[in-house]
């Protein structure tokens, strides 16, 4: 006789075994047990239930593992995003080309925080960048760790961050400050020490309305349920990328995967340093370990002191961005233009004016909550 060892689920009660646990999320934590799929909708609902201020913590973590285990559908990245997005406190991108450099961390290629130093390259360069933000949760190298090294106040209200991309055409999204529901289910996951589906969701629901966007995955198998989430949920233009070395953002090592959605459709395709006349090169020796080595790297781009592979990763990272923006539609023009940002000092200077406008705000514009 032969089985798996979890084969009764399949004909388990589908009531929950104590009273107590029948709650809004218990019906979906029963069918993610049984490994089956949720739809959009049915989704958008489990990700309320979810949320609930009710919902007990020891059933948050048993949903969260138990679609971890399972695996998330694209139906269903898209169906909780949508919903994370109208919980979301907004604020609103006044260019319709603004975009998102954004990433879900955790990959296994460790580096600086290459997406930060490209969000001031691209701004630098004319585009809007809307980006979001957040502490580490297994180390201090978040990208809000880094910008408060760098002297950028980010933990401030989203009025602040309002202000900024108003007056600087960059802002730094500080997470916790837009999606207040998620505080109790974020605690939960940081409990259990494991990735959960909020890693990617956080990425494909951004709090200024951003419809472009720049997204690095940590693991290839993500790369194609994002885009199509991201066609579900009617982007504009966006790429999600993995380098092949493992690195959640354009790599200099050699290509890197991209799928782009546009229009509602998506397609696969390579990238390499060559087509932003660049040379493939190690990057071993830019692992930072602390934000200040990081925030160290990235003084040194924009200021034109790192003429080495530092810059090359920040300029092929900020010429995607200008792609995704409609600045651009060929990798060596936009990598040109990444150069120009850094070498004018525009890059520098929009690091600058956020420094001083982050830490000295002047009357704010209040945002807009759902």
């Amino acid at each position: 006789m032969s089985g798996s060892k979890t084969d009764w689920l399949q004909s388990a009660p589908t009531a929950a075994s104590n009273p107590r646990a029948e709650t809004p999320l218990y019906p979906f934590l029963a069918k993610l047990l049984r490994g089956e799929d949720l739809s959009g909708r049915e989704a958008a609902s489990f990700y309320t239930a979810l949320t609930d201020p009710k919902t007990g913590s020891n059933q948050i973590a048993a949903a969260l593992t138990a679609l971890t285990i399972k695996g998330e559908t694209f139906e269903e990245l898209a169906g909780m995003a949508l919903v994370m997005r109208e919980q979301a406190t907004h604020i609103r991108a006044l260019q319709k080309n603004a975009v998102d450099i954004t990433g879900t961390g955790s990959s296994t290629a460790k580096t600086f925080n290459v997406s930060t130093a490209a969000a001031f390259v691209a701004a630098g360069a004319g585009l809007m960048i809307a980006k979001q933000s957040n502490r580490g949760v297994a180390t201090r190298m978040g990208s809000a760790d880094v910008l408060t090294e760098l002297g950028v106040k980010v933990a401030s209200e989203p009025s602040v961050a309002q202000t900024s991309l108003n007056g600087v055409a960059l802002s730094f999204l500080f997470a916790p400050k837009f999606h207040t529901s998620l505080k109790r289910v974020a605690e939960v996951r940081r409990s259990l020490g494991i990735r959960t589906c909020l890693n990617l969701l956080g990425v494909l629901a951004n709090p200024a309305g951003v419809n472009r966007s720049l997204i690095g995955v940590w693991h290839q198998s993500m790369v194609e349920p994002a885009a199509k989430a991201l066609a579900l949920l009617k982007t504009d233009k966006s790429w999600v990328v993995y380098g092949s070395d493992g690195l959640d953002e354009i790599t200099l090592v050699g290509p890197t995967l991209v799928a782009e959605t546009v229009a509602r459709q998506t397609r696969g395709f390579q990238i390499a340093p060559k087509d932003f006349g660049l040379k493939p090169a190690s990057i071993d020796h830019l692992r930072a370990n602390t934000s200040k080595e990081s925030a160290k790297i990235i003084r040194e781009v924009l200021s034109s002191k790192r003429r080495d592979e530092a810059r090359s990763l920040v300029v092929m990272n900020a010429a995607a961005a200008l792609i995704v923006g409609g600045f651009s539609k060929e990798p060596m023009h936009a990598a040109r233009l990444a150069e120009q940002s850094i070498d004018s000092g525009q890059a520098q200077n929009k690091l600058d004016r956020l420094i001083q406008l982050t830490n000295k705000v002047p009357k704010a514009v209040s945002p807009r909550k759902n």
